[in-house]
């Protein structure tokens, strides 16, 4: 069942609805939905999670004193809800949810639901080039605004809501509590895939084979060598997990540098396949030393 059927059945929903238009979603409410372990892959969670999230909706002290919502009215709408979905496992699309909500919330619940689909680790490094003006590995939020503001323009919303969507992102997704997202807190927001080198290879060498295939992951365009930009971040950040060691992302930036020197192609700014044993074995060492 498609969240809108449910909402779309005569005298169902149409407090909660009220609820929703009348109050912007609380941060706690939307993060206890968007819990990077209650989305899936294909952008649904289930229907259960999101009856938790009503749930806390007339459990919440500011509608409890509400003289404009009926909060027992509330509760039966979330508990024919339920029925509903009792004995199976529909799903729901975050983009079904966004719907419903007001527009500051829908713009920020379809970014999220853009940013949980999986991509590579080249993709996401690229991305971040994109929109990051200096080596830190840090998107700033003015930075992040304009992420935010380009994938608006791509799906038709306006700019107004721009400003709220980054603040309920920061507010969710940044640990240290700055005005800014740093190396650590992305995990948190992007779906971005395991580590391709411990999927390849967890233990023991690599192969002649492996490093084949590992020039063709990271070789995003095909040109036979991994170039400086996201393809290379790509491959250094991944190396550095592999070896257990962890660097922010200044020291990243510093570690692509020092991998492109240590290969010699500081000028070429690209490295092929006999440079990729170096990195392989020698730069984590570099890094340990």
């Amino acid at each position: 069942m498609l969240l809108l059927e449910f909402f779309k059945m005569t005298d169902k929903g149409l407090l909660i609805t009220k609820v929703l238009e009348l109050y912007p979603v609380k941060a706690e409410y939307v993060r206890a939905i968007l819990d990077s372990h209650k989305i899936d892959e294909d952008g649904t969670i289930q229907a259960a999670d999101l009856l938790n999230f009503f749930k806390t909706l007339y459990l919440d002290d500011t509608l409890r004193n509400d003289d404009n919502i009926n909060i027992n009215k509330l509760r039966s709408e979330v508990e024919v809800f339920e029925l509903q979905i009792k004995n199976n496992e529909n799903k729901i699309k975050i983009s079904d949810l966004a719907l419903i909500l007001p527009p500051k919330e829908r713009l920020f619940l379809r970014f999220i639901s853009f940013c949980r689909k999986q991509i590579t680790s080249v993709e996401f490094f690229e991305l971040l080039l994109k929109y990051a003006s200096s080596k830190t590995g840090i998107l700033t939020y003015d930075q992040l605004y304009q992420m935010v503001k380009d994938f608006a323009a791509e799906i038709g919303s306006h700019e107004e809501h721009c400003s709220d969507c980054v603040r309920y992102i920061l507010a969710l997704f940044n640990a240290d509590e700055h005005a800014h997202l740093d190396i650590f807190d992305f995990p948190r927001l992007f779906n971005i895939e395991g580590n391709f080198l411990k999927k390849l290879k967890p233990h023991g060498r690599f192969s002649a084979v492996d490093f084949d295939n590992i020039i063709r992951h990271y070789d995003r365009d095909g040109n036979g060598t991994i170039d400086a930009g996201g393809e290379l971040m790509a491959l250094i950040a991944d190396v550095l997990e592999y070896a257990d060691i962890r660097v922010n992302g200044e020291l990243l930036f510093e570690m692509v540098d020092a991998a492109l020197d240590l290969c010699e192609k500081s000028k070429l700014q690209k490295l092929d396949r006999e440079d990729l044993k170096i990195i392989l074995t020698q730069l984590p060492k570099q890094r340990m030393s």
